[in-house]
């Protein structure tokens, strides 16, 4: 083998084991294929019908990762607290008990099987409520889980509702 066949060689090996480390670092050091979902939820106000408060509650999934997310289920529930004095969840002190139950909720449908985001995109999943107008206060607790995974991500919030206008 001339020097030249050689030193080719060598630089296909070391090319390959470059090849190697870089694959390595990129999908299981910075973990590029794992789910990478930040999570919220919002709300938005659409005011009085008769004695409800018609509330838009939004659960906002932005997909920071680099591959497609998709969502089996995403489950809301929302709790109220009436205007009354406040008092403490049992066995989960000092966390404040929302004791009016106001919505359950999936997100998902029989007819779509699974919502998805892509790489980079802010989706919002939204879902109307009639809220009773006696609650001053609700908590939205908001959950989704991965296709084929057993991973679940929440996210909890609470939102003062304004003051009826007289």
């Amino acid at each position: 083998m001339s020097p030249e066949q050689l030193t080719f060689e060598i630089i296909k090996i070391v090319l390959a084991i470059a090849a190697a480390a870089f694959a390595y670092f990129k999908f299981f050091r910075e973990g590029t294929h794992r789910q990478r979902i930040e999570f919220d939820i919002d709300y938005c106000d659409l005011g009085f019908i008769g004695a409800e408060r018609a509330i838009e509650f939004g659960c906002i999934a932005e997909n920071k990762g680099n591959v497609e997310q998709r969502f089996d289920g995403i489950r809301v529930t929302i709790r109220g607290i009436e205007n009354g004095p406040l008092s403490q969840l049992k066995g989960h002190e000092p966390r404040l008990e929302f004791p009016v139950e106001i919505a359950r909720a999936s997100l998902v449908t029989d007819k779509w099987q699974y919502y998805f985001v892509r790489p980079k995109v802010k989706q919002r999943f939204p879902l109307v409520v009639n809220v009773p107008q006696s609650c001053s206060i609700v908590w939205v607790r908001a959950t989704f889980k991965y296709q084929n995974t057993d991973d679940i991500h929440s996210a909890e919030r609470a939102f003062r509702l304004p003051e009826i206008e007289a």
